[in-house]
């Protein structure tokens, strides 16, 4: 991995990448196609002011018909007439070199249709350096002709995409100054067709991840999925970074990728394919942050500092930068490109300044920009102590609040009856730090009265319930409803990652009293364990 000025290389793209759209292939006109003129304004994220230029093109549709069917497959062509040249103060004069730039734009249909067809051209242009042609290829698209009447044609925004040799395209988008006129008009006649639909899911999904798309009344033919705004607007191709899309008998299907650096917010998805196109509901995004951390945050001068980064630019290049304060070190410094996943690795950074105080990492802009303190020490200029302290476990345990219960009185009537009351509160803590559940039980004796009379055990029965103390990591569950007899449970709690807490149980009990027993002052005794 080579070391790099990183302000040289930025200079280096944006010479690239100006010069990728600068030029325009020229070509006989069509006959049955109009010239039109074409003031264009390109911006670039690299290279500021660019001078708007004058181009021309007509727009070819073929087979050439004097009327066309509904249901026609035609090809519409992008044909540049006038040629643009590569600017001749471009950057440390650097070529476009052969078949390295590839023009991609869009016709835009009114009329009979209002739609915007994706055009695309091969990369093939001859080398040009600064103040010659630069000769983009045409771009091309075929589409089905789905509605009557006349059908207009216009050239929309272009961009074009220069392979500098970073490992990315660079990119350079134009569009029109002031509206232009269609490069020609075609007639079809027939019945319309059904408009396509699109259905998108999961309504929200991460910067990065997949969305699935579904719809009918499709032709066949190539699709280009963009994502826009929520109102329908400012649709985007390139947040698409992949997609898997076909129509098979008029169906839509597949899925798209989500730009991995696509900002949080409310989308739709734009599919447009073969003259039509159609949009989804809100899909809502939400943005993946970049990130990034250093093997180590302190060390003396000279120590190597692995940086590892995610949520980055796919194919970008990354700069890791020493910061002093404020100040940038530019010749503190080291870089990579970040992956097909947006991860990247710096391997060979190196603190060779004491003044350094940040690690930075971006890709040449500052609203990229990420960054982590680093100490430079000074050998033998630390003291350091061991602190120790040590936590240990406790125990599970049970208690109550008192250790009687009253039922309430009953008077014989011949009817079998009821006493009810509650059991006292039992308080479970447990202490013991771990994974480990527990369960609290119960078992009743007979009830007897001293005189010979004695009511069953299984005639008590209880309601059981549980709450859990506020930061608990248990989970506590209730024991069933039913008779306690020799044994059942009054609450539980099972094991799990992270185990332990306060806990409350309680329950309304029940004795069942038969219609003729016998009088008395009645007794049981009801014993609670816990394991």
């Amino acid at each position: 991995m080579r070391r790099i000025a990183p302000r040289r290389s930025t200079a280096l793209v944006g010479a690239l990448a100006m010069a990728g759209t600068a030029g325009l292939i020229a070509f006989a006109p069509s006959a049955s196609a109009a010239s039109v003129d074409y003031r264009a304004h390109c911006t670039n994220p690299y290279l500021a002011d660019i001078a708007d230029g004058d181009v021309k093109m007509d727009i070819q549709v073929t087979p050439a018909k004097p009327t066309y069917t509904v249901g026609d497959q035609v090809t519409v062509t992008w044909h540049w007439l006038k040629n643009g040249i590569v600017p001749i103060n471009t950057p440390f004069g650097m070529h476009v070199k052969k078949d390295k730039a590839l023009p991609k734009g869009e016709v835009l249909l009114t009329g009979a249709l209002n739609a915007s067809v994706p055009v695309e051209g091969p990369r093939l242009n001859p080398d040009a350096a600064p103040g010659e042609e630069l000769k983009l290829s045409d771009m091309t698209a075929n589409i089905t002709l789905t509605k009557p009447g006349d059908l207009n044609l216009a050239p929309g925004n272009y961009t074009s995409y220069v392979d500098a040799g970073l490992g990315s395209d660079v990119a350079t988008a134009c569009s029109p100054v002031t509206p232009v006129a269609p490069g020609s008009t075609i007639k079809v006649e027939g019945s319309s067709t059904a408009d396509p639909t699109v259905t998108a899911t999961p309504g929200e999904v991460n910067a990065g991840g997949q969305v699935t798309l579904a719809g009918d009344n499709w032709p066949a033919g190539g699709l280009v999925p963009e994502l826009c705004a929520a109102d329908g607007t400012a649709c985007d191709p390139a947040k698409i970074s992949a997609n898997t899309l076909t129509v098979a008998d008029g169906k839509l299907t597949g899925n798209v990728t989500i730009g991995v650096l696509v900002a949080g917010g409310d989308y739709k998805v734009k599919v447009k394919g073969s003259g039509v196109e159609a949009i989804s509901g809100v899909v809502k995004v939400k943005a993946t942050q970049r990130q990034i951390a250093l093997s180590v945050d302190n060390g003396p001068v000279g120590t190597p500092v692995v940086i590892t980064g995610s949520g980055w630019t796919p194919g970008n290049y990354v700069l890791a930068y020493g910061m002093s304060g404020d100040y940038q070190e530019d010749d503190v410094t080291a870089y990579t490109q970040a992956g097909a996943d947006g991860s990247f690795t710096i391997s060979d950074f190196v603190v060779s300044k004491d003044s350094i105080t940040s690690i930075k990492v971006s890709e040449g802009t500052d609203d990229t920009a990420v960054q982590k303190p680093f100490r430079v020490t000074v050998p033998g200029s630390n003291l350091s102590q061991t602190v120790e302290g040590k936590v240990v476990a406790g125990g599970l345990t049970i208690s109550q609040e008192a250790g009687a219960i009253k039922l309430s009185d009953i008077t014989l009537n011949g009817q079998a009856q009821n006493m009810t009351g509650a059991l006292n509160t039992v308080t479970v803590k447990d202490f013991r730090s771990g994974n480990t559940g527990w369960t609290l039980t119960g078992a009743v004796s007979d009830f007897t009265n001293g005189t010979g009379g004695k009511i069953t055990a299984d005639k008590f029965t209880w309601t059981p319930k549980v709450t859990a103390g506020a930061g608990s990591p248990s989970v506590p569950v209730a024991g069933s409803a039913g008779p306690i007899g020799g044994g059942a449970t009054l609450a539980s709690a099972p094991a799990a990652a992270v185990t332990g807490g306060t806990f409350a149980a309680d329950a309304d009990l029940s004795l069942a009293v038969p219609a003729y027993q016998a009088v008395g002052t009645y007794n049981a005794t009801l014993t609670l364990s816990i394991s």
